[in-house]
């Protein structure tokens, strides 16, 4: 239900001034009231009448609108009159999936340094009238929900944008330009959440023998399971603070040059078996000669394992949110001849806190290494200074709870079309996800009863998994492979993201071109233009000789090869499927292939690692989809 009805007549909370709602389409507006109540709904001129069903249910379907407004829609029970006032007629796009889609343009309160590039300076540019955006509540939900908990429609501004989705604002203001018509957006996204959270559970029953689905209450309390559920997340929300940012005052007394750290453990950063804590600090003292003050220095640490920072006499120099190559350069300004001290605050949300490298990697030094110090050896370190509380029992990536509490309050609310950006939380299962995908964007389009409705996605971005960088890891290659394969559906579009992301951050903060890439694919897909969504894709190839000869398909547009060195990122296979880094140039449309380790080809494949270097773009900078052909 809808909650207790206090009065007569209860909208859906979807519903609420500044709305958009969709154009050129029936619009559905549903809700509760008394049974039997007699309502009114109208929107301009028009009104439809119509009875609550005995169990309090309505529904009314307005006609057709073109783009316009402002309207105000009145909804008028036999003593209630609800009007929502500033209603625009145009777009609504409904955005969901993981972090990356939920990427905040300010970034998250418990990450760092997390938000977009030049968020200020995007948000000082989001007074867009018409552009309005509704954030949908987390709740995960083990039942389906009628309703939402709470929500709004909002007016694009400064306020309203520093905490949205960053890949579906741009994505919306591009359209808001290129179409000049109102856009909505609709909001339902959470971290770290794996597909099956998302589908319903009619869906999942196709998947019982992979996924455990948790039994559906008899007796559901809404109230109390709320109750918890806010317990649950804000719990989570102050562990996440509590591993991210340093006790009040702490960092300021473990930097002081005279801080007593004479009952801390001496500590070697690579002694085997040395993990710590969640939470650790690690202090060194550093002699740098007078004859070095004043001269930058370079600072390796090899990987800290896994949010570090990094501070010189006080002065934060680094943070990591990842493993990655700890490499910073130190300004001259911060480099004191004499007594200095260097240290580190390590957490890891996930286990223990590790340092990870070769001794090689762990040192201050000058650039021609007229002065070099190993840091290896001699660290005092305190895993006891700080903690975080126990991580409170979640409940958003139970199958099917994320459609129960997020998806299915606002079905048949119209749209436009879908745009997802998820996948990171199911790389480990590929196959899987392949089949869960595609069974979800059939399962969506048939709640929302339009099997034409357009669903863009994007695939996974470039990124290395951990400290392992050397190695060509493939994880998420069959990951990207699986929604690929969800292209085989109609009115489906996929933006290629593997040549824009973060290596080391699994949150590329270039969101501006994710949303700019989803607005090419809705423009070609929803709105039929004549421009060039996608990059070159591959057709097919032939062997000549020694050389594989790969067809690709142009778009008809001309394609280029944007890596001075030549063509990287292609590799060949003879009959005993051993893959070799081959060499290759471009000719038209054609990409030639060979190898001196592989003399009679049979497979070809093309940025199938976890972080390719992509080479083949068209002259609309999109790049070559990541393929392969080595399927035996």
């Amino acid at each position: 239900m809808y909650g207790t009805l206090e009065a007569e007549v209860l909208p859906a909370k979807i519903f609420s001034d500044n709305m958009v709602l969709q154009r050129e389409v029936a619009i559905p507006v549903w809700g509760m009231a008394t049974p039997g109540e007699k309502i009114i709904v109208r929107l301009d001129s028009y009104e439809v009448r119509i009875v609550a069903k005995p169990d309090g249910r309505w529904m009314a379907s307005l006609p057709r609108f073109p783009e316009g407004g402002p309207y105000i829609l009145e909804i008028e029970g036999r003593t209630d009159k609800i009007e929502f006032k500033n209603v625009m007629i145009g777009d609504v796009w409904f955005a969901s999936g993981q972090s990356n889609m939920e990427h905040p343009m300010q970034g998250w309160e418990w990450i760092p340094h997390s938000a977009i590039f030049h968020w200020r300076e995007e948000i000082s540019d989001s007074n867009y009238s018409e552009i309005r955006l509704f954030s949908v509540p987390h709740y995960p939900s083990p039942s389906k929900q009628k309703d939402l908990p709470t929500g709004k429609w909002e007016i694009a501004s400064p306020e309203s944008v520093a905490g949205f989705s960053s890949t579906a604002w741009f994505f919306g203001k591009e359209l808001h330009k290129k179409l000049k018509v109102p856009i909505g957006i609709i909001n339902s996204s959470w971290g770290g959440t794996p597909i099956q959270t998302w589908m319903s559970r009619e869906s999942l029953e196709l998947f019982r023998d992979s996924v455990d689905l948790p039994a559906i209450p008899v007796n559901f309390d809404r109230k109390e399971w709320s109750e918890k559920v806010e317990d649950s997340i804000e719990k989570n929300r102050i562990r996440r603070n509590q591993i991210s940012y340093p006790k009040v005052g702490l960092s300021d007394k473990i930097n002081k040059l005279d801080f007593d750290e004479s009952s801390w453990k001496m500590t070697g950063l690579l002694d085997p078996g040395n993990h710590f804590k969640d939470i650790v600090w690690l202090r060194k003292k550093i002699i740098i000669p007078e004859t070095v003050a004043s001269q930058k220095l370079e600072l390796s640490l090899g990987f800290l394992n896994r949010q570090s920072q990094i501070f010189l006499n006080g002065k934060e120099i680094g943070y990591f949110l990842y493993p990655q190559p700890v490499k910073i350069e130190i300004p001259k300004n911060l480099v004191h001849g004499g007594k200095n001290i260097l240290a580190i605050r390590m957490a890891q949300p996930f286990g223990l806190s590790q340092v990870i490298g070769r001794q090689e990697q762990f040192y201050i030094s000058t650039s021609d290494h007229s002065f070099y110090f190993n840091l290896t050896k001699d660290w005092k370190s305190n895993d006891l200074l700080e903690s975080s509380n126990p991580a409170a029992k979640s409940y958003q990536n139970s199958p099917a709870f994320l459609y129960n509490g997020m998806v299915a309050p606002i079905i048949p609310f119209a749209i436009k079309g879908f745009i997802w950006y998820q996948g990171e939380s199911d790389a480990g299962h590929p196959y899987l996800y392949q089949k869960m995908f595609q069974q979800m964007i059939m399962d969506w389009r048939k709640c929302w009863k339009q099997v034409d409705i357009p669903f863009l996605f994007i695939q996974t971005s470039n990124i290395e998994m951990s400290h392992e960088a050397d190695k060509n890891a493939g994880s998420w290659c069959l990951l990207r492979e699986a929604q690929q394969k969800a292209l085989s559906l109609p009115y489906t579009g996929m933006v290629i993201s593997v040549d824009i992301g973060d290596q080391y951050d699994v949150h590329p903060k270039n969101k501006q071109e994710f949303g700019r890439r989803l607005a090419l694919q809705a423009l070609k897909i929803a709105y039929h233009q004549d421009v060039i969504a996608d990059g070159p894709v591959y057709e097919s190839f032939d062997i000549k000789g020694d050389t594989v000869v790969v067809n690709l398909k142009d778009n008809d547009c001309p394609l280029k090869n944007e890596n001075q060195l030549g063509l990287r990122s292609f590799e060949i296979c003879g009959k005993d499927s051993v893959f070799h880094v081959a060499n290759a140039y471009l000719r038209t449309n054609k990409v030639f292939v060979f190898s001196e380790k592989v003399k009679n080809p049979v497979a070809i494949r093309y940025a199938w690692t976890n972080n390719p270097k992509c080479c083949v773009f068209n002259s609309a900078g999109l790049p070559l989809a990541p393929f392969r052909t080595d399927v035996f």
